[in-house]
């Protein structure tokens, strides 16, 4: 089988580690031989991560392609939609404000993105989102293929972990904070929940860390009518022995069955919080279970996609003998 690589020149390592870590999982546990690194292999079939905010991000890769005369895949992390004769980035408008991303960057990663086209060889989601609605018209030509989610182990903090000794909160967040989050997360303290909540961003093993300290994971979207979960979140959760609740969302990914979402409309939405957490032990094995059965059905519907990295070995003469 070709080797793959992740080129992730354009991110700092700690902030795509959920990514990466899917990505590396999901390539081994189908036989694939996978490095990463910040400098591309022209031995390998070279796979990026979407994010180029910068120009100098964009021509670093054109620069490789054209002296190689080879091509990338790129793993789209963003909501990126043609709806309605017009490009929608998380779920409204190009252009829209937001106080998540500023609009400035939002247009310049797109632009970019289009500027490589003629140099990438297809889109990989992973697992089922983002969606990418109608993205084939925006992008005709450009293949869209998803890698199926990856087994998850339960580990041997199964025993020594999960005890309320070692969780010490009730809940943790630790997303990046917006003016929502913020008053939802003061909503659930002053309902006499603990929460833990770094309010910047740490690395992946201290975000690991933090979600051990709790009993729950809470997944908050950014802005009120966001309609995803962060299936990173909820994945990254199970991998330490954690549930995660979503609150105000009602995705129907596939990741939406390992979860508990819970409608904060509803008068009893911080009982059913409480209740989550007197129950966090059964509620992870529940989760973990129910990823199980998913990862093998969502398989058998999107199979893994060796005929894309077959073909494309091929045409960039990478593992030919």
């Amino acid at each position: 089988m070709p080797p793959i690589h992740l080129w992730v020149y354009n991110h700092q390592l700690h902030g795509i580690g959920d990514q990466v870590g899917f990505a590396v999982t999901a390539f081994r546990q189908h036989g694939y031989p996978v490095s990463v690194g910040k400098q591309p292999r022209p031995s390998s079939l070279n796979v990026i991560i979407e994010g180029f905010s910068t120009e100098n991000s964009r021509n670093v890769l054109l620069d490789f392609c054209r002296s190689s005369r080879k091509r990338v895949a790129v793993i789209m992390t963003e909501h990126l939609d043609f709806q309605h004769g017009q490009i929608y980035f998380h779920g409204a408008p190009l252009g829209s404000q937001n106080d998540y991303m500023h609009s400035a960057t939002i247009l310049k990663r797109i632009r970019h993105l289009m500027e490589c086209l003629p140099y990438l060889r297809c889109f990989f989601v992973l697992g089922d989102l983002p969606e990418l609605r109608n993205i084939s018209t925006l992008v005709p030509g450009v293949d869209v293929r998803a890698i199926p989610f990856p087994n998850l182990v339960r580990g041997s903090y199964s025993e020594t972990e999960m005890s309320s000794d070692i969780a010490v909160t009730d809940l943790v967040f630790t997303g990046a904070m917006t003016e929502y989050r913020a008053r939802l997360l003061s909503l659930l303290e002053a309902e006499g929940l603990s929460v833990m909540c770094p309010r910047k961003f740490v690395s992946r093993n201290r975000r690991n860390a933090f979600n051990r300290s709790g009993k729950v994971i809470v997944n908050i979207p950014q802005r009120e009518g966001w309609q995803w979960l962060s299936l990173m979140r909820i994945v990254a959760g199970l991998q330490t022995g954690r549930a995660t609740i979503s609150l105000g969302t009602q995705d129907i990914s596939r990741i939406a069955s390992c979860c508990t979402q819970l409608n904060i409309q509803e008068q009893d939405w911080v009982s059913r919080v409480k209740q989550s957490v007197n129950e966090w032990r059964l509620l992870y094995i529940q989760n973990l279970e129910n990823y199980s059965t998913m990862a093998k059905q969502f398989e058998l519907e999107r199979p893994f996609p060796h005929d894309v990295l077959e073909y494309w070995s091929m045409t960039d003469c990478v593992g030919q003998s």
